[in-house]
């Protein structure tokens, strides 16, 4: 189900049954506004956003709104919000990325800063909003330390890189096969291994045991990408 504004604007909750939780009626309906401007276009919240809202217990003496009710409704607005970014936006800047370590492509530290993806829409699955941005940091901070010229990624960039959890109710990579292959790729920018990228692009790793642990899956195969870009362009520049 998709709401529409004018639903979000009519919608009303009511106080709980003795013995149960109640909301902020003001930071509700504060939050709720937001909501509706969105829908207008007029906002910018995400299914995420909507997902991680936190409201206080009711001020003293006054009713609050019955948790149950905000929440079922809250689960209705970011599902017609949309949760993370559109994949297709994602992965045509994640190919210029790759393309840069190429050399076919002049990305620069202004583009990267400024890039802005559409929002997953309705029932369309997005990528993590967090854990994109922290990634274009990442390559944003590679490119000012180049002075805005795109190129490979060094031994030092793996060391410092760093990786979301998963979200919860996700289970992500095991932290532990992660670190010690990317423990390889920096050996192999040091000149003190052999990975090829073929290794890079074959890799698998098994995911965490409990949900809400591990390393964001997204994140880590977009950095993988950009290394085995890297090792492809490396192999073709020693081969001519």
């Amino acid at each position: 189900m998709t709401l529409t504004p004018d639903e979000v604007h009519a919608v009303v909750f009511n106080p709980p049954p003795p013995g149960r939780r109640a909301y902020h009626p003001g930071e509700v309906d504060d939050f709720v506004d937001r909501i509706e401007a969105t829908l207008r276009g007029e906002d910018n919240l995400t299914g995420q956003d909507v997902n991680r809202v936190k409201f206080h217990k009711p001020p003293a003496g006054e009713e609050g709104y019955f948790d149950y009710e905000v929440d079922q409704f809250l689960a209705l607005a970011a599902e017609s919000l949309g949760s993370g970014y559109d994949m297709v936006d994602v992965d045509a800047f994640l190919d210029r990325v790759v393309n840069a370590l190429h050399g076919t492509d002049r990305l620069t530290v202004d583009e990267v800063r400024a890039v802005r993806f559409r929002r997953a829409g309705a029932d369309a699955d997005g990528y993590n909003e967090d854990g994109v941005d922290a990634f274009l940091l990442i390559i944003a901070k590679v490119l000012e330390r180049l002075g805005g010229r795109p190129r490979a990624l060094t031994a030092d960039d793996v060391v410092a890189v760093g990786f979301h959890t998963a979200e919860k109710g996700t289970r992500g990579y095991n932290e532990d096969e992660v670190d010690h292959f990317l423990d390889r790729v920096e050996a192999t920018l040091r000149g003190r291994g052999r990975l090829t990228a073929a290794q890079v692009r074959e890799v698998h790793f098994g995911e965490a045991l409990i949900e809400g642990e591990g390393y964001d899956q997204d994140e880590v195969d977009a950095f993988l990408d950009l290394i085995e870009a890297q090792l492809e362009a490396a192999t073709y520049r020693s081969a001519v």
